[in-house]
């Protein structure tokens, strides 16, 4: 017992030091990247395109304002076919496995399918429109748009279609699949942290940036995101600093005993 415990305790105390250290790189980021207008970034963009000519800007910046979609129109999401600007839908196969023995049977699951839409669109504030491209990053506070898990029977076809998904086997039989979408819908309100570039039209864009530093979207404000990191930060400080030695405590005594 002491030796699992030990275990637990230095394991949980080394994924929290971990998500202390994400949190804190967070808001770092946030409070040290300048926040801009859409005015502001065009004016900057096209002192470069007069300089150096299209595509060598580069700024990391934060937008704010609220989502609209794109010259091409709105999104439709896939399960709660709602109107967005971005979405995402996660498909997770619950299954259950059998070993030899009568009582061998564990329930797992696993992740079958996670689409992010590619789509750009675009951040409105008081001075003019930013386009954001999303490359398959999540948005912090989507709300959530779909939420359901559906019962699996051999012959039924998969969600979304598709999907290659093993129904019942010798040793593995399908249960269902919990279907969610998350969208950010037209008029949203929006932060962005990235890269603000051109391509070689011209064209400008927020996205990932290419230093590998933390591309962040949410559809909430950036206080109120550093907010959350804050608390996040106070509770696996809390964990990482606790649990770590004790846990290695526990691992040092059981070892002791095991001498006597």
């Amino acid at each position: 017992m002491i030796p699992f415990l030990g275990l637990f305790l230095f394991g949980l105390g080394v994924v929290s030091a971990f998500q202390l250290r994400r949190a804190k790189k967070r808001i770092r980021t946030m409070v040290t990247t300048e926040t801009l207008a859409a005015g502001e970034l065009g004016q900057l963009h096209r002192a470069a395109l007069e300089a150096v000519g299209a595509g060598a800007f580069r700024q990391l910046a934060e937008v704010a304002g609220v989502t609209r979609a794109a010259t091409t129109g709105p999104l439709t999401s896939e399960l709660s076919r709602t109107e967005c600007v971005w979405f995402r839908t996660r498909v997770t196969r619950t299954y259950e496995t059998r070993g030899n023995g009568p009582r061998q049977v564990r329930k797992k699951s696993e992740v079958v399918s996670d689409f992010l839409s590619p789509a750009p669109f675009l951040v409105e504030d008081a001075s003019g429109r930013t386009a954001v491209i999303p490359e398959g990053a999540v948005v912090d506070r989507a709300p959530k748009t779909y939420d359901r898990f559906e019962v699996y029977r051999p012959g039924d076809n998969p969600p979304l279609g598709g999907l290659d998904i093993p129904g019942i086997t010798r040793n593995q039989r399908t249960l269902g699949f919990q279907q969610e979408e998350w969208a950010v819908a037209p008029g949203a309100r929006f932060y962005a942290r990235g890269e603000a570039r051109d391509d070689e039209r011209g064209e400008l864009a927020v996205g990932a940036p290419a230093d590998g530093s933390p591309f962040l979207m949410a559809a909430a404000s950036e206080q109120e995101l550093i907010a959350a990191e804050q608390r996040k930060q106070a509770v696996f400080g809390v964990f990482a600093w606790a649990c770590v030695p004790v846990g290695a405590v526990l691992l040092a005594l059981s070892y002791a005993l095991d001498l006597l």
